[in-house]
Protein backbone atom coordinates (compact mmCIF):
# COMPACT_ATOMS: atom_id res chain seq x y z
CA UNK A 1 0.00 0.00 0.00
CA UNK A 2 2.68 2.73 0.79
CA UNK A 3 4.65 4.72 -1.69
CA UNK A 4 8.38 3.43 -1.20
CA UNK A 5 10.17 6.38 -2.69
CA UNK A 6 13.91 4.52 -1.93
CA UNK A 7 15.43 8.05 -1.78
CA UNK A 8 17.30 10.54 0.77
CA UNK A 9 14.69 12.95 3.12
CA UNK A 10 14.94 16.36 0.52
CA UNK A 11 15.75 18.16 3.88
CA UNK A 12 19.71 19.26 3.72
CA UNK A 13 20.13 18.94 7.24
CA UNK A 14 18.46 15.16 7.64
CA UNK A 15 19.38 13.36 3.95
CA UNK A 16 18.44 9.88 5.51
CA UNK A 17 17.45 7.23 3.10
CA UNK A 18 13.65 6.61 3.50
CA UNK A 19 12.79 3.20 1.93
CA UNK A 20 9.27 3.60 2.73
CA UNK A 21 7.11 6.24 3.55
CA UNK A 22 4.54 4.32 5.75
CA UNK A 23 1.25 5.35 4.93
CA UNK A 24 -0.77 3.02 5.95
CA UNK A 25 0.92 4.39 9.10
CA UNK A 26 -1.33 7.26 9.78
CA UNK A 27 -4.32 7.06 11.68
CA UNK A 28 -7.52 6.15 9.96
CA UNK A 29 -9.18 9.93 10.80
CA UNK A 30 -6.33 10.72 8.25
CA UNK A 31 -7.15 8.07 5.57
CA UNK A 32 -9.69 9.58 4.26
CA UNK A 33 -8.38 13.06 2.95
CA UNK A 34 -7.12 14.49 -0.03
CA UNK A 35 -3.70 14.67 1.24
CA UNK A 36 -3.63 11.14 1.96
CA UNK A 37 -4.65 10.33 -1.37
CA UNK A 38 -2.10 12.28 -3.03
CA UNK A 39 0.86 10.71 -1.00
CA UNK A 40 -0.50 6.97 -1.76
CA UNK A 41 -0.69 8.06 -5.47
CA UNK A 42 2.62 9.80 -5.29
CA UNK A 43 1.46 13.15 -6.57
CA UNK A 44 2.26 16.72 -4.69
CA UNK A 45 -0.87 17.74 -2.68
CA UNK A 46 -0.20 16.14 0.77
CA UNK A 47 2.57 15.62 3.19
CA UNK A 48 4.13 13.16 5.33
CA UNK A 49 6.86 13.34 8.12
CA UNK A 50 10.18 12.09 7.28
CA UNK A 51 10.93 9.27 9.79
CA UNK A 52 14.43 10.61 11.13
CA UNK A 53 13.65 14.17 10.63
CA UNK A 54 10.07 15.10 10.92
CA UNK A 55 10.14 17.66 8.32
CA UNK A 56 7.27 17.42 5.85
CA UNK A 57 7.75 15.39 2.47
CA UNK A 58 5.47 14.92 -1.00
CA UNK A 59 6.16 14.17 -4.18
CA UNK A 60 6.95 16.51 -6.98
CA UNK A 61 4.56 17.06 -9.98
CA UNK A 62 6.65 13.91 -11.84
CA UNK A 63 5.98 11.93 -8.93
CA UNK A 64 8.93 10.14 -9.00
CA UNK A 65 10.97 12.49 -6.59
CA UNK A 66 10.22 13.85 -2.77
CA UNK A 67 10.45 17.15 -2.16
CA UNK A 68 10.71 19.56 0.65
CA UNK A 69 7.13 20.56 1.76
CA UNK A 70 5.66 23.96 3.34
CA UNK A 71 2.33 21.91 4.47
CA UNK A 72 1.18 20.45 7.91
CA UNK A 73 2.46 16.87 7.03
CA UNK A 74 0.50 13.69 8.52
CA UNK A 75 1.91 12.05 10.77
CA UNK A 76 2.42 8.27 12.09
CA UNK A 77 0.10 6.59 14.60
CA UNK A 78 1.91 5.45 17.59
CA UNK A 79 -0.58 2.62 18.34
CA UNK A 80 -0.49 1.56 14.69
CA UNK A 81 3.55 1.75 14.97
CA UNK A 82 3.43 -0.15 18.00
CA UNK A 83 1.34 -2.86 16.24
CA UNK A 84 3.28 -3.53 13.73
CA UNK A 85 6.67 -4.07 15.61
CA UNK A 86 5.12 -5.98 18.06
CA UNK A 87 3.36 -8.18 15.34
CA UNK A 88 7.19 -8.19 13.44
CA UNK A 89 8.70 -9.01 16.75
CA UNK A 90 6.53 -12.33 17.17
CA UNK A 91 7.52 -13.93 13.85
CA UNK A 92 10.91 -13.66 14.97
CA UNK A 93 12.98 -16.65 15.55
CA UNK A 94 13.34 -16.65 18.59
CA UNK A 95 10.51 -14.40 18.91
CA UNK A 96 11.07 -11.03 20.62
CA UNK A 97 8.27 -9.56 22.66
CA UNK A 98 9.85 -6.11 23.17
CA UNK A 99 10.11 -5.13 19.27
CA UNK A 100 9.75 -1.09 19.36
CA UNK A 101 8.69 0.87 16.19
CA UNK A 102 12.61 1.79 16.54
CA UNK A 103 14.00 -1.56 15.81
CA UNK A 104 11.20 -2.92 13.53
CA UNK A 105 11.98 0.14 11.44
CA UNK A 106 15.80 -0.05 11.21
CA UNK A 107 15.43 -4.39 10.70
CA UNK A 108 12.58 -4.39 8.28
CA UNK A 109 12.88 -1.39 6.54
CA UNK A 110 16.27 -1.03 6.75
CA UNK A 111 16.26 2.68 8.22
CA UNK A 112 18.28 2.71 10.76
CA UNK A 113 17.71 6.00 13.61
CA UNK A 114 14.50 6.47 12.26
CA UNK A 115 11.94 7.69 14.43
CA UNK A 116 14.40 8.63 17.79
CA UNK A 117 12.11 10.91 19.36
CA UNK A 118 9.22 10.67 16.93
CA UNK A 119 6.29 13.19 17.72
CA UNK A 120 3.29 11.00 16.73
CA UNK A 121 -0.18 11.82 16.18
CA UNK A 122 -1.40 10.92 19.27
CA UNK A 123 1.17 13.32 21.30
CA UNK A 124 0.00 16.33 19.58
CA UNK A 125 -2.29 18.43 21.41
CA UNK A 126 -5.37 19.18 19.43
Amino acid sequence: MAPWPNQPCPHPACAQPITDLLVEMVPDADRTGLEFKAILQQRPGGAITCPYCQGAVEYDRSGNALTASDRIPLRYSRVKMETRAADYGVQRIPPDLSMTPEQWIAEEKLMSGALQGYLYAEDLTP
